[in-house]
């Protein structure tokens, strides 16, 4: 017998197997809990004591509109430890009190209503209350999985619309409370097409997978293929999204690097059940973007997918020409490009935790490499009446002074209304690049702001700049801690 999907459902579930049958009274939870059992689970079974107990304790099922399962019902009555080639499962299913089908028997009427016992009472409560609070209570207290079982009224005595309308009550519930679920339709013949094309439209209506069988005549692949469709129903657990190198090489200030990032991001916030992994492959290749989207792995026992993204060869000379500022037409540009930015980032090396350091404390040093130092000749010098041999080195090290520059501008414009409208105007519902954009006598403010700034930098005397320069050489190589006055 095949239980590759029983092994990979305790496997999702961390080995245990606690699984809600819910819907509708007369819809044939009962029947499918005996099936399942008798096909899945007894065989794997050795202790026949065991055997009999359970067989003792599956819920009674009957014909007709007579309501058969009075109480929420465990099987067995406390969780079994199932041995299924090698693997161990804590296993329990819950047979819970249908949801109540107006024209159905044996709940009672509303002046002497029914009274059933629940786990949940200590006193026995009216039929309807029990029905109604059980599918929450079955599912949210007591399952890890549910299993809504609904009917075309092909084998009852009650029409398909009255099944409908506990649909309609029942499955939001059920979708609100988060829980991995999957939906039977049971019918008296899993390949009539008007029963196949009802399985089709629950399934697009709720968005969940739905099995068409009959529950009385079910075999071990129906019984396997709720269990499968019922593993596509739990979240992704982990998505893996592989893209070539050379995309992760570059940052999302790259158009295309933008694209790729936000079509992966939409999808991943869209589609999150493990049903969804080929509706996500489908969309990224309806993107464009992609030559080849490529399902390297799935394994619905542990949620993990693993998706490989390629692109084509425009696409890499797309970001090469990007790079360059101007199309690469021949070798000659993109390796004139290398060279340049290997000369730049030479540069950059050497200064660089200078400007980190400048920005984050206002002051940064770049310590200079060796080959930028040059060796002074050897000299003798005297201490203490002593001799020996001075060695010294010299060499340039840039200092990065993060100062606070300040510009302003003042617009006259008129009266002190004018000057307050327009004040006001900047400091409501407007960002600061709206500002920024905003023109001033025929100029944007960032280019005003800009002229004055330069203005300033360069104004600067180059008699300051040597006297700055004199004053870091001084304290620079200086070995006590002096107080030097600046006057400019």
């Amino acid at each position: 017998m095949n239980d590759e999907a029983l092994i990979s459902l305790s496997n999702r579930m961390k080995s245990d197997l606690f699984i809600g049958f819910v819907g509708s009274c007369r819809s044939g939870k009962s029947s499918l809990i005996n099936s399942f059992f008798k096909l899945l689970i007894l065989p794997n079974i050795e202790d026949e004591f065991l055997k009999h107990k359970i067989l003792d304790e599956l819920p009674q099922t009957a014909e007709g509109k007579q309501i058969m399962t009075v109480e929420p019902k465990f099987i067995p009555s406390t969780s079994i430890e199932l041995n299924v080639n090698n693997t161990l499962m804590n296993l329990r299913f819950v047979d819970c009190v249908g949801e109540i089908i107006a024209s159905a028997e044996g709940y009672g009427t509303e002046e002497e209503p029914r009274l059933v016992k629940t786990p949940w009472y200590n006193e026995a409560i009216p039929f309807k209350e029990a029905a109604s609070i059980g599918t929450e209570k079955v599912i949210y207290n007591h399952s890890n999985l549910g299993i809504y079982v609904t009917s075309d009224g092909s084998f009852t005595e009650f029409s398909r619309t009255e099944y409908q309308q506990i649909e309609e009550k029942l499955i939001p519930k059920l979708k609100e409370m988060n829980k991995p679920f999957v939906i039977v339709l049971n019918t008296k013949d899993p390949k009539d097409p008007k029963a196949i094309a009802l399985a089709k439209d629950l399934e697009t209506k709720y968005e969940t997978n739905v099995v068409c069988l009959s529950a009385l005549t079910m075999s071990v692949e129906d019984a396997n293929l709720i269990l499968s469709k019922a593993l596509e129903e739990f979240p992704i657990s982990d998505l893996e999204i592989s893209l070539p190198d050379y995309i992760d090489a570059i940052g999302e200030d790259i158009p295309l690097k933008h694209d790729i990032m936000c079509a992966i991001k939409e999808v991943e916030m869209k589609y999150k059940k493990v049903k969804d992994i080929s509706n996500i492959c489908k969309e990224l290749k309806n993107t464009n973007q992609f030559s080849d989207v490529k399902l390297e792995l799935l394994e619905a026992s542990t949620g993990k997918a693993s998706i490989l993204l390629d692109l084509d060869d425009s696409k890499y000379k797309e970001i090469v020409d990007m790079l360059l500022g101007k199309c690469s037409e021949s070798r000659k540009d993109f390796i004139s490009y290398l060279y340049q930015s290997k000369k730049a980032n030479e540069v950059y090396e050497e200064v660089n935790q200078a400007i980190l350091e400048a920005k984050q404390t206002g002051y940064g040093v770049s310590v200079p490499r060796i080959e930028d130092m040059r060796l002074l000749p050897p000299e003798v010098v005297k201490k203490n009446g002593m001799y020996g041999v001075k060695l010294s080195a010299k060499a340039s090290c840039i200092h990065m002074i993060a100062v606070d520059l300040e510009s302003s501008f003042t617009p006259i414009i008129g009266s002190f209304d004018q000057s307050k409208m327009l004040m006001d105007s900047l400091n409501e519902g407007e960002n600061e690049e709206e500002v920024w954009n905003k023109e001033f006598f025929g100029k944007k403010l960032s280019d005003i702001v800009n002229d004055s700034m330069k203005s300033k930098i360069h104004g600067l005397p180059d008699k300051s700049k040597d006297k700055i320069k004199n004053v870091l050489d001084k304290i620079m190589n200086s070995n006590h801690n002096n107080l030097i006055a600046i006057i400019l």
